[in-house]
């Protein structure tokens, strides 16, 4: 596997001031703090860490680090040694900020076969501060009006994505993040985690994010399903299908 490297424009000058411009430097930065416990699967490890840094303006920003030792998956085009997880998420967000479907944005990324037989990749992207996981966010203490408003703007976002040719593979509410935004009058939402997204995304794809989400989503009404499916499909109102495939996307009743 060749060695991938990136540095965002606008971050660079920070970066090689402060000598991040190679993995191995953020691979042993002493001020991150592991967020999570280490990842352990498809052979290899990954842990992510969080550091504080300023932008170029002197902006203090939150900033994500996933260090992963190998963790191969193979694939069509990588059908004997695979490739590491992190370059297809890399591959993923690049591609999606193309389409202009709203994701963490990458600062540097770096892949590489070390001496030792192990591939080492690092992905760092911009923190996505004063937002918050649809998981962590109470919807009860919202509003009907801003509660509404957030269903429609997820709802949206989403099929913004799939009209680009893009699924997410694993959408869950933790991997969907939203703030509000006055002055607009409606949410801003992200998305995160895309190591398992594709391309040429196929209805079946498309009802595989809606199910995940559906599924994994709490204190959801079905009013609020409604609503959300309505503005996901552009309609004011469901046609037969339509409500066929509301039925599938509720939460299946826990045998007794």
């Amino acid at each position: 596997m060749k060695s991938q490297s990136f540095i965002a424009s606008d971050w660079r000058t920070v970066l090689l001031t402060l000598g991040l411009n190679d993995l191995d430097a953020w691979w042993t930065l002493p001020d991150a703090e592991l967020v999570d416990e280490p990842n352990r699967r498809y052979g290899g490890e990954m842990s992510v860490y969080r550091v504080r840094l300023a932008d170029a303006e002197g902006h203090p920003h939150s900033l994500y680090i996933k260090r992963q030792c190998d963790q191969l998956r193979r694939s069509v085009v990588h059908p004997l040694h695979g490739e590491p997880t992190l370059v297809k998420e890399f591959r993923a967000l690049v591609d999606c900020l193309k389409q202009g479907v709203p994701v963490a944005r990458p600062l540097f990324f770096e892949s590489r076969m070390a001496a030792d037989g192990h591939c080492y990749t690092v992905l760092v992207s911009l923190g996505l501060d004063g937002f918050e996981s649809l998981d962590r966010l109470d919807l009860k203490a919202l509003s009907r009006v801003r509660r509404w408003r957030l269903l429609q703007d997820v709802a949206e976002a989403l099929r913004y994505m799939h009209s680009r040719g893009m699924a997410h593979g694993t959408l869950y509410p933790k991997h969907i993040f939203v703030a509000w935004r006055p002055s607009l009058g409606r949410f801003d939402v992200r998305f995160i985690d895309l190591e398992k997204a594709r391309h040429s995304a196929g209805a079946a794809h498309r009802l595989r994010d809606m199910e995940s989400l559906s599924r994994r989503s709490q204190g959801v009404s079905l009013r609020d399903r409604l609503r959300f499916l309505r503005a996901y499909l552009g309609r004011p109102r469901l046609k037969a299908d339509d409500r066929r495939l509301l039925r599938q996307l509720a939460p299946k009743k826990r045998q007794s």
